[in-house]
Formats: C-alpha cells, sequence, structure tokens
C-alpha cells in the first residue's frame, strides 16, 4: 500500500538538527491483515501480509506470526488445508529519527477493523457516538468485494448528531479495506456477513453509548462459514515473544 509506505517514510525524516534534543513523533496504530497457510497437520506456511511494509517491519510481523501454532481446519470433522486471517496490530513511531515497530499479539479475525478516526468537531463539541455497520465480504476478490453500510447509531449529547454524517464516514472508512486477503478452506474462498460496532468516546465524555448493547438489538442475520466447514484456530506457543510495551 503505497500511502502507508509514504506515511512511514513521513515518521523516518527527522532532520538531523533536532539529533541532541529526543524527539519523539507520533504513533502511526493499524491492524494489520495477516493470511496464513495452514496444512491439514497444522503447519504453518509463509504468510502474506495485507499492507506493504518496509522489509524491518515485514521481519517483526512474520517473526511474531511464526511463533504460533495452529489447529487446522476441518471439512465434515476432516482436517483440511486452509489459509487463516489474522489482525496483528501494528505501531511505527519515530524515536530520536529512526522508526520504531511494534507488533502485538495475533487473533484469528475474518474482518479486519482499523482505529476510527474520531471526528475533530466532534471532540471538540464533547460528542459521543456508537454506531453498527454491516459488512458484506464476497467470497471472490475484486474492487467491489467489501460493502459497508451503518444500519444503527446512537448519540450523546444531544447536540452529538449534528456530526451524524461524518461519525458514519469515519466507521464505514475504517472497515473499507477489511478483507485485502481472501481466506480459504480446502481451496474454497469464503465470504462472509457481520455486524461490527465502532463506538467514539474520549475521557472527556460525560456521556457514553454502550456500543455493544446497540449491537445486541439491531443486528441481523450473520453469514459465516458453508455447512461443514470450520476455521483453523491460532494457539500460541508458550515461546511465542510477549510483545513490548507500548
Amino acid at each position: 500500500m503505497r500511502l502507508f509506505c509514504a506515511v512511514l517514510l513521513s515518521l523516518s525524516m527527522v532532520s538531523a538538527t533536532f539529533a541532541a534534543e529526543p524527539k519523539v513523533g507520533p504513533k502511526l496504530r493499524l491492524n494489520l491483515q495477516v493470511l496464513v497457510p495452514v496444512d491439514a497437520e497444522g503447519q504453518a506456511g509463509t504468510p502474506r501480509i495485507g499492507e506493504e511494509l518496509p522489509e524491518e517491519a515485514q521481519a517483526l510481523v512474520i517473526e511474531r506470526v511464526g511463533a504460533l501454532r495452529y489447529e487446522p481446519a476441518t471439512r465434515d470433522g476432516a482436517p483440511v488445508p486452509s489459509e487463516l486471517s489474522l489482525s496483528v496490530p501494528f505501531t511505527a513511531q519515530n524515536i530520536d529519527g529512526t522508526v520504531h515497530y511494534t507488533v502485538g499479539e495475533a487473533t484469528a479475525a475474518p474482518i479486519i477493523k482499523q482505529i476510527p478516526n474520531y471526528p475533530v468537531e466532534a471532540i471538540r463539541d464533547g460528542a459521543a457516538a456508537a454506531l453498527v455497520v454491516r459488512v458484506e465480504v464476497a467470497a471472490e476478490p475484486g474492487p467491489d468485494r467489501v460493502k459497508a453500510e451503518v444500519v444503527a447509531s446512537e448519540f450523546a449529547s444531544r447536540r452529538a448528531s449534528r456530526y451524524k454524517r461524518q461519525f458514519e464516514q469515519a466507521a464505514i472508512q475504517s472497515l473499507s479495506a477489511c478483507c485485502r486477503l481472501v481466506e480459504t478452506i480446502d481451496g474454497q474462498p469464503l465470504g462472509r456477513v457481520e455486524y461490527v460496532a465502532i463506538s467514539y468516546s474520549t475521557t472527556f465524555n460525560r456521556e457514553r453509548v454502550d456500543a455493544e448493547a446497540l449491537k445486541a438489538s439491531h443486528a441481523g442475520e450473520v453469514v459465516d462459514l458453508p455447512a461443514g466447514l470450520r476455521r483453523a484456530k491460532v494457539v500460541e506457543s508458550p515461546d511465542a515473544p510477549k510483545a513490548p510495551a507500548g
């Protein structure tokens, strides 16, 4: 992803004139989609990452994912090969002119949710919100593979509803690139329909909205796997490295 690489490059380009005084830049936070081939014996192959990363960052992600072990997927109870989608928290931060990367704990997740941008005007106004987004992912790859629409929303305070359009745009954007890589089980591409709750609040909000309660009251039918199929499972190895603090 060219934009992502450009952001990392900008993080690294800090003037050497500031070297004497430590400079700490803002953190870039992402949830990476990593697709891991898992054979019928539970052995993992070389993972693919949904974003273009610098070599150093890519090596760290692969090392983190490589420390995991897996239970294989099954078809009608029999183990089969698959490609499992993982969500891997990732941060990049410029410290004294050098970009430092942190890779968090990977979890199996067909739909990868990014941290949504909080509309600046809404923050200033102390507006909080919760939204439920219906995400439909087609089984086959393509430019229109992911469709996302807001199906429910709730706001606090009374004035917060004036930012409805901004909240909705940010929520959909956080899910628009959720599934660049296609999961498979026994060679069969997988689609999905899921309802995702997204909340907006800060420590300064006096009122908050319960996003999970909103989701429970508005979510429709979830379409997961075809009959007889079961995804591979992640089992963390006792030797898996722990993510650095921060």
